[in-house]
């Protein structure tokens, strides 16, 4: 998935479940003193005032072997699917994907 569709899969389970909340998106480049797992450009996203996470974060970029890396909260996973996406959601703010 892109950077680009992980945003917006996350973004609307969000926007489906949760009323009131602000979404701040920027772009970041990493430092030598980071955790050492996202190298370069970050893409990440603030939410802020959901339930009981005040401020969570969604963070995307790729590692130092160019493995793309999701960071949501306090989980993450490297190269994800939408099955990914939705255990990190149900994970983090206890959303579950909505059968079809």
């Amino acid at each position: 998935m892109t950077t680009e569709e992980i945003q917006h899969y996350i973004n609307e389970a969000v926007r489906k479940k949760f009323e009131g909340f602000k979404a701040e998106s920027m772009e970041m480049m990493t430092s030598e003193g980071g955790d050492g797992r996202f190298l370069g450009k970050v893409y990440a996203m603030r939410y802020l005032g959901i339930s009981e996470n005040p401020e969570i974060y969604l963070a995307v970029g790729s590692t130092d072997r160019g493995v793309q890396i999701v960071k949501f909260g306090n989980s993450e996973c490297l190269t994800p699917q939408e099955g990914d996406l939705d255990f990190l959601l149900q994970k983090e703010l206890g959303i579950e994907k909505e059968e079809e």
